[in-house]
């Protein structure tokens, strides 16, 4: 690597060091956690690559870095720096994460193979910028579709999910499933489609709905549908609890349990606000701030198929 004489000049430069030396403390404090929404998670990773391409953007305006052993050193230098700081976040209560290291060395290739002139023979400069563009697009793409998904589900509350397209049936996931969860017009309360869920006979089997779900304040009951395809009637648990129990104890008797028989055919649930939100043994809910809600078996004799369809408050 050979020194560039340094330009005073150039301001953006010295503006995005400063960026990267404000934001660089969210590696250990801050980032997403057990309730956080899909986009907060998205936007997240989409930081880790704007981050490291700003940096080696940076160390660019000083350091010639055209040459292919430069990429490599740089590749490896941010590669090992990105394996120490997922080791550090483990020292401090935070997750370690292989993707990570990835969305970092997507930050570096990006600026390396478009913040600059390659010098090298102009297919395989192309080549160079398609395979980086290739591996950062899922993150971008990700972070699109759940920035889209949460536009939905705010703007349709106090429909909290009726799975009318593809992207709310997105919005959830399978716990421990016989059969992947599907979208089906199979049997439908509201629309054109439910969301088929075959319940396994693990410990626990079903969904959980991801991110918070809005201001439940102000309705009087919460409302679903499920249709029984079997021909005999079993148990499911519907679990709603906040923010305070998610990021606190934790404790059985901190949130909204209830157990409730699945007849065949057609079930129409309902449960009042206050019930909820007098749930917890020690304080009130917070319905402002609901953060989980699941609805699940527990260890069934042989696998069950439903239909879930038209969460909403009334």
């Amino acid at each position: 690597m050979q020194v560039k004489s340094i330009d005073v000049r150039n301001w953006f430069s010295g503006l995005l060091l400063i960026a990267l030396i404000i934001v660089s403390p969210l590696f250990f404090v801050g980032g997403p956690n057990g309730v956080s929404s899909l986009l907060f998670n998205h936007l997240w990773n989409l930081g880790h690559i704007i981050f490291f391409a700003g940096a080696v953007f940076v160390m660019m305006q000083f350091l010639r870095l055209e040459s292919w052993q430069s990429w490599i050193w740089t590749s490896l230098g941010v590669f090992f720096l990105g394996v120490g700081i997922e080791l550090l976040q483990e020292m401090v209560g935070r997750d370690a994460s292989w993707d990570d290291v990835l969305h970092n060395l997507c930050g570096v290739w990006l600026a390396l193979f478009w913040g600059q002139k390659l010098k090298v023979k102009l297919p395989f400069a192309l080549l160079l910028r398609l395979l980086c563009l290739s591996l950062a697009a899922p993150s971008l793409v990700f972070a699109a579709s759940a920035a889209y998904t949460d536009m939905r589900m705010r703007s349709q509350f106090p429909v909290i999910n009726n799975f009318e397209t593809y992207f709310e049936a997105k919005h959830l996931v399978g716990i421990a499933l016989d059969i992947p969860k599907g979208r089906s017009s199979a049997h439908v309360s509201d629309g054109r489609f439910s969301l088929a869920v075959n319940l396994g006979t693990g410990k626990y089997s079903g969904i959980k709905w991801v991110s918070p779900y809005g201001d439940w304040t102000g309705y009087n009951q919460f409302a679903m549908d499920v249709y029984n395809a079997d021909d005999s009637t079993f148990e499911v648990v519907l679990k709603i609890a906040d923010f305070a129990h998610d990021l606190g104890s934790n404790n059985y008797d901190d949130r909204f349990n209830k157990r409730v028989k699945i007849l065949p055919g057609w079930n129409h649930l309902r449960v009042s606000i206050d019930e909820i939100k007098n749930a917890p043994k020690n304080r009130t809910m917070r319905m402002d701030q609901v953060s989980c809600l699941e609805l699940f078996a527990t260890r069934l004799t042989q696998p069950k198929l439903i239909y879930v369809d038209y969460l909403r408050l009334e």
